[in-house]
């Protein structure tokens, strides 16, 4: 089965296993155990194949000669038999593109009807555990769009962390109670008493916020209206 990763990896292998076979006949003067990284990338533009690397670019110098060399000597010994590519070519100074075959895809079409609901999922935790804390929606303060927001990223990621094969615990906090709560109920109390005509100084360490006086204002309200 073909995937982005899997054929990527599999051309990168291929230009090692080219450039190591072109040591060994002689058409590189190169130390192989001194190849730099390279880079196999989707080129900016779609005429320049599905996948460019850049290996002749960075191994001419140590191979001393031109990086169109370089890439003659990678593609006389590059096999693609096994390999979805309809076509390689030499672009540029030196860089090598490829162009995948039409179908290289094809079969996920036959993975996604046999696996169904499961398609995408993966091993990729190995059943490690992970804990997941989101949200803390403070009752003492005016809600907002950040405490639905937090909510939902916090379920897609327990989501995406379960299908990436992660033993997820979720914790979801609502703040509902303990020195926070009390201290909003005495901030209620001391706004209640102050609207009712009552000389009430609100304690430095209580919530200050316009919001408890509206909160204790409807109430009141509602109590008069009865």
């Amino acid at each position: 089965m073909y995937t982005r990763q899997k054929t990527e990896h599999d051309i990168v292998d291929e230009i090692n296993n080219a450039l190591n076979k072109a040591v060994e006949n002689k058409e590189l003067n190169l130390d192989i155990n001194e190849i730099p990284e390279f880079v196999l990338e989707v080129p900016r533009e779609k005429g320049h194949g599905d996948f460019a690397t850049n290996a002749a670019m960075q191994l001419a110098r140590f191979a001393k000669t031109s990086p169109r060399n370089v890439a003659d000597a990678i593609l006389n010994n590059f096999n693609s038999d096994d390999l979805p590519i309809a076509d390689i070519e030499i672009a540029g100074p030196g860089f090598i593109n490829f162009t995948l075959k039409d179908n290289w895809l094809s079969p996920v079409i036959e993975e996604i009807n046999t696996l169904k609901g499961d398609y995408g999922k993966s091993n990729l935790g190995e059943g490690k555990t992970l804990n997941l804390e989101y949200v803390s929606a403070n009752p003492t303060g005016p809600m907002h769009l950040g405490n639905a927001r937090g909510g939902a990223i916090g379920n897609v990621l327990a989501t995406i962390f379960d299908w990436s094969g992660y033993d997820v615990t979720e914790e979801f906090y609502v703040n509902d109670a303990g020195n926070q709560i009390e201290k909003f109920a005495d901030s209620l109390e001391a706004r209640y008493q102050q609207l009712i005509g009552n000389d009430i100084e609100l304690a430095e360490d209580l919530y200050q916020g316009i919001d408890i006086r509206d909160r204790v204002q409807e109430y009141l309200d509602t109590l008069s209206d009865d």
